[in-house]
C-alpha cells in the first residue's frame, strides 16, 4: 500500500508536465536547447536513440528555434562519450560546431539535466528547451531547480523523413574510445565514497522526485561539477589536432 501511495503522489506531482510540450513554432529561438545522451553502439557509431535525438534537435536549427545547442552524457555503458556523439552527429547535419557546448559527465539523466543547467547559466543562457524523447519530464526537472524549459518530443514521422533526406550521413560518424574508461557501477562506488552520499537507483529517485516536490524539497545531484566546463565542439574538435 506504501508503494501504491507513493506512486500516486508521484504522478499527481509530475502530471505538470505535459503542459510543457510545444506544439507550434515559438515567438522566438531558445538560446539554447539541451540533447541528453543515450549510449553509442559498441564500435563508436551512433545507435538510433542518438541519431533521432540528433535529427530532431538539428530540425530546431534548420527552423530558426535554437542558437546554441548542449549535448549531454559521458561515456556510461560504453568507453564513447555520448556527449560527443551527439556534437559529431548535429555538426554532421549543419549545426556550427561553435554552437554546441558539450556536458561530458552526466550519468543519469538528472544530471543529464543538472550539470547541463549549469554551463548554460555560466554561458549566460536564459530561454532554455529540451530536444529528447522524454522531453517533457526532463524540461519537470529543470522547472525544480528554478529554471523555465520548453519540451520538444521527438516526432517519430519527422525524424525519419529527415533520416531519409541524408542518407549516409549519419551511419559515418565515429568517435573515439575514452581511454581508462571505468565502468558505471565502479565510477558509481567512487563518487559515494568521495561525496559520502549514495545515489538511489534511479527508479527510485525519480519516483521520490515527485514526493519530494509534494514537500517543497529539490534533489541535486551530489558529484556536480563545481565548475561546469563550456567548451564547444569546435573547441574540443581544436584540441584533438
Amino acid at each position: 500500500m506504501r508503494w501504491i501511495c507513493a506512486l500516486a503522489v508521484w504522478m499527481l506531482a509530475g502530471c505538470g508536465a505535459a503542459g510543457l510540450e510545444v506544439r507550434r513554432a515559438p515567438a522566438a529561438g531558445y538560446d539554447v536547447v539541451i540533447v541528453p545522451g543515450c549510449p553509442s553502439e559498441d564500435d563508436g557509431s551512433l545507435s538510433r536513440c542518438q541519431m533521432a535525438r540528433a535529427l530532431w534537435a538539428a530540425r530546431m536549427w534548420d527552423l530558426r528555434w535554437a542558437r546554441h545547442f548542449i549535448t549531454s552524457g559521458g561515456a556510461v555503458h560504453s568507453p564513447h562519450v555520448e556527449a560527443e556523439a551527439l556534437a559529431a552527429a548535429l555538426a554532421a547535419l549543419g549545426v556550427p560546431a561553435n554552437r554546441i557546448y558539450l556536458e561530458p559527465n552526466a550519468l543519469h539523466t538528472d544530471e543529464n539535466m543538472y550539470y547541463s543547467l549549469q554551463i548554460a547559466r555560466a554561458a549566460g543562457f536564459r530561454t532554455v528547451a529540451v530536444a529528447s524523447d522524454g522531453a517533457a519530464w526532463d524540461c519537470r526537472m529543470l522547472l525544480d531547480w528554478g529554471q523555465p524549459c520548453a519540451a520538444f518530443t521527438i516526432d517519430v514521422d519527422e525524424v525519419r523523413a529527415r533520416h531519409r533526406a541524408v542518407p549516409g550521413r549519419l551511419e559515418a560518424v565515429r568517435t573515439p574510445e575514452q581511454s581508462p574508461w571505468i565502468p558505471l557501477a565502479e565510477r558509481e562506488r567512487a563518487i559515494a565514497r568521495a561525496t559520502g552520499h549514495h545515489r538511489p537507483p534511479s527508479f527510485a529517485l525519480y519516483l521520490g522526485l515527485g514526493m519530494m516536490r509534494s514537500n517543497g524539497e529539490r534533489w541535486i545531484p551530489a558529484a556536480a561539477p563545481r565548475h561546469p566546463p563550456t567548451i564547444t565542439w569546435a573547441g574540443r574538435l581544436a584540441r584533438a589536432r
